[in-house]
C-alpha cells in the first residue's frame, strides 16, 4: 500500500489551514555534519494529517516554536499553547502544540 503524499504546508488554502488544530514536529534527522532536517505536520481535529513540510536548521538547540512558526506564518496560523511530547508507535517521541488562525491586523 502506498502512502498518500501530503501537500506542503505552504500549499494549503486559508480554509484548509483553518482546519488545523495542532502542529507536530518530528525527531530530526542529520542533514550533514552541522545541520538537522525537521519534519512538521499540521494535524486536524482527531489527529489526521493535513499537510507536511521539511526544514533544515543548524545542529544546535533551536526552540521548536522558531522552527514551526515560519511555516505557520505562511498559512496564517499561530501557536496557541505549549509544546507537549507525544509518544509514537515504534518508540520515539514527537512534539506538538495547538494552533489557531492568526488574528487579523
Amino acid at each position: 500500500m502506498r502512502r498518500r503524499r501530503l501537500p506542503r504546508i505552504a500549499a494549503l488554502s486559508g480554509a484548509d489551514a483553518a482546519l488545523a488544530r495542532h502542529v507536530a514536529v518530528h525527531s530530526p534527522v542529520a542533514a550533514g555534519p552541522a545541520a538537522l532536517t525537521w519534519t512538521l505536520t499540521l494535524l486536524a481535529e482527531g489527529g489526521g494529517p493535513l499537510a507536511e513540510s521539511r526544514t533544515t536548521s543548524p545542529d544546535f538547540p533551536v526552540p521548536l516554536a522558531d522552527i514551526a512558526q515560519v511555516h505557520l506564518d505562511v498559512v496564517g496560523l499561530v501557536q496557541a499553547g505549549e509544546w507537549e511530547p507525544v509518544p509514537v508507535r515504534g518508540g520515539g517521541v514527537r512534539f506538538q502544540a495547538p494552533v489557531r488562525v492568526a488574528p487579523l491586523g
